[in-house]
């Protein structure tokens, strides 16, 4: 086949994959569920400017309806990231409206009724209880920010009872099934909740009064507590990575004991940068389901009796969620090899596609896949990566032409990336780039160890990493060495930053709401990341130097590689005066730069002409820097010098 293909400049390929086809034609799907034999989901849709639908379908009638009528976006602002944005109880529905912050209530698929809105409310983390929903608020005033667990009445509109307070942050408020005790996991600042988090019960009586409160782990040692869930009247099961591995514990509340359920070198949970992540459900008695993660790669696991054994659900990218009949399953499943679908599998072990993110028809021979890359360091430890090869079904390099390498840092600086589908990366691979989409130390996936060794090394390992994936390929013969870039967003802008800073590697960069001054981001970021630094840099202001040397701006006139930024002007957790900065010192340095704001958007775009125009402007910018014109370019990037 490859004969067949036409030699041609890298980057100047023409593709199948259009900006329009990446953005406004997938769907994005987040949060499923299921309530009896019905399962739930969240669907983005970026052709209606990123309205999220909370969508229903029943497998027995096989009929897919929206939940949520037009104008309604379902969505949180709680942490400023959300998540957990709406509950299913017995077909009744509880959910956050995204644009107002209000809550909604929808019994037995009747109208929307309103239950509770106060513009200086934010609430996440629901569940339905008898006459009430048991949720987190986030309460705003001019200049102050408090989290509660509260109560929301179903009754009385507009009643709100404040059940626990006096901590910085709470998350997964549940009920016991007798409804007598409330478990939540509380925290406070200095910590994030991956670092350091309590599992707390009290008694609650039909007055909503508790009794009774006790702490019943994460004082003795800092460890993380996620997840909590009621298994009996009196048993709680939580993950913790009190072993160097999030794992499923069983808490006796009786007696407060604490016992590891099926102990493995690896992750069964998550980052809480977000509401409403489940990495395992209960099933029955002693019996799990579980997404567990060893070096980054996800599998479905069955814990019975406290052995792990793997099961195939294809690829499932959280923990797939049991249905009412024995051994069906419904999960989103992102697998390498075609965009996005909801799945499930019945009770004689068949696999049914229900939903795809995508109803363009893709040519497998036009679809790169991500190959697993460990790769050594410069302080000799190992770091971990997904190599994406150019592949173009009619077009392949010309003749001795090593292609480009586009460079991905992703965000958190927590985050995982993995090999599931995704249109942005064969946005690029399909006009001849190869892609590396690096898991530098600090991300999620590998352990605690591997989680923490960003403490205080923000900014210096996650370059080392970024570079050493470069080097690695480079001596491979994969990639040209005179022709890398380098992409990243949030906390993946500061790295994209600071590479530029530290190496003469990359030949331009792109950074999308980066952080480019550390101490203005410890003085204006939102309440759930005040302190976030006080880890990955120094405790804030005592160690306040470690912030001036640490920030690109202070060392701005390094970058000697041009730089696109783009920036919303909404953003409350790197706010825009952090893009201009860094503008007016490429401008003062004279380093060609572009940069496009969005008046619109806020921390990470939603919108459909968002998305298309970044992404059409980075392939503009690329390719004025790396020598090459872009196949049917609709707009020119405008490159300031």
């Amino acid at each position: 086949m490859t004969d067949l293909k036409t030699p041609q400049l890298c980057g100047s390929w023409v593709s199948s994959f259009t900006p329009q086809i990446v953005n406004g034609k997938n769907v994005i799907f987040s949060e499923l569920t299921t309530d009896h034999d019905d399962i739930y989901w969240l669907e983005r849709r970026p052709e209606e400017q990123g309205r999220t639908v909370l969508v229903k379908q029943n497998p027995t009638t096989t009929n897919i309806r929206d939940m949520t009528p037009h104008p309604f976006s379902v969505g949180a602002h709680v942490h400023e990231y959300g998540g957990g944005a709406y509950h299913v109880h017995h077909q009744q529905i509880v959910f956050s409206d995204q644009k107002t912050g209000s809550v909604w209530f929808i019994d037995k698929e009747q109208e929307p009724l309103l239950i509770f809105q106060d513009n200086n409310y934010r609430f996440a983390d629901f569940r339905i209880t008898g006459q009430f929903v048991i949720c987190v608020a986030e309460h705003h005033t001019q200049n102050n920010v408090e989290n509660y667990i509260v109560a929301l009445s179903l009754s009385n509109p507009q009643q709100l009872t404040i059940l626990v307070k006096g901590s910085d942050f709470y998350s997964s408020p549940r009920l016991s099934p007798d409804q007598n005790q409330l478990a939540w996991i509380e925290w406070d600042h200095p910590n994030m909740p991956w670092e350091a988090t309590r599992l707390c019960i009290a008694e609650i009586n039909q007055t909503l009064s508790l009794n009774h409160t006790k702490i019943i782990a994460g004082t003795e040692t800092q460890e993380s507590l996620i997840q909590p869930e009621w298994t009996s009247d009196h048993t709680l099961v939580v993950c913790s990575d009190r072993s160097g591995y999030w794992n499923l514990y069983q808490v006796s509340i009786n007696d407060s004991k604490i016992c590891t359920i099926a102990p493995m070198d690896a992750e069964i949970g998550l980052p809480a940068w977000v509401f409403g992540q489940q990495s395992w459900y209960p099933i029955q008695q002693n019996e799990f389901i579980a997404q567990a993660i060893t070096n980054g790669n996800a599998e479905t696991i069955l814990i019975r009796d406290g052995q792990p054994s793997k099961i195939d659900l294809n690829h499932p990218e959280a923990c797939p969620v049991p249905l009412k009949e024995k051994n069906s399953f419904a999960w989103i499943n992102h697998s390498p090899y075609h965009p996005a679908q909801i799945m499930m599998q019945d009770a004689n072990g068949k696999h049914h596609v229900l939903r795809s993110s995508s109803t363009v028809q893709l040519s497998p021979e036009d679809i790169s896949y991500g190959q697993l890359m460990t790769f050594p360091t410069q302080d000799h430890q190992e770091a971990h990566a997904f190599f994406y090869p150019p592949t173009n079904k009619n077009f392949c390099p010309n003749k001795d032409e090593l292609p480009p390498l586009l460079v991905l840092a992703h965000g958190g600086p927590t985050g995982q990336t993995t090999n599931g589908f995704s249109p942005r990366i064969q946005f690029w691979t399909n006009r001849g780039f190869a892609v590396v989409d690096v898991n530098y130390r600090g991300s999620t996936g590998f352990g605690k160890n591997y989680r923490e060794a960003l403490q205080k090394q923000w900014g210096i390992l996650d370059v080392q990493d970024c570079v050493d994936a470069c080097q690695y390929l480079i001596h491979q013969g994969k990639v040209d060495p005179k022709r890398i870039v380098i992409r990243g967003s949030s906390a993946g802008g500061f790295t994209v930053l600071t590479a530029l800073i530290q190496s003469p590697l990359f030949a331009a960069g792109s950074c999308l709401y980066g952080v480019g001054d550390l101490t203005a981001l410890a003085e204006e970021t939102h309440k759930f990341e005040a302190r976030y630094l006080d880890g990955l840099i120094g405790e804030y202001p005592k160690e306040k130097q470690f912030y001036h040397e640490r920030s690109p701006l202070t060392h701005i006139h390094k970058i000697q590689s041009p730089l696109i930024v783009f920036q919303g002007l909404k953003d409350q957790v790197v706010p825009p005066s952090q893009a201009e900065a860094i503008i007016q010192a490429l401008k003062e340095n004279h380093i060609p730069y572009a940069y496009y704001s969005f008046p619109e958007e806020g921390h990470g775009f939603r919108q459909e002409a968002t998305l298309t125009k970044v992404l059409e402007m980075e392939l503009s910018f690329f390719g004025k820097i790396l020598g090459f014109t872009p196949a049917n370019q609709s707009e020119e990037v405008v490159i300031h010098h």
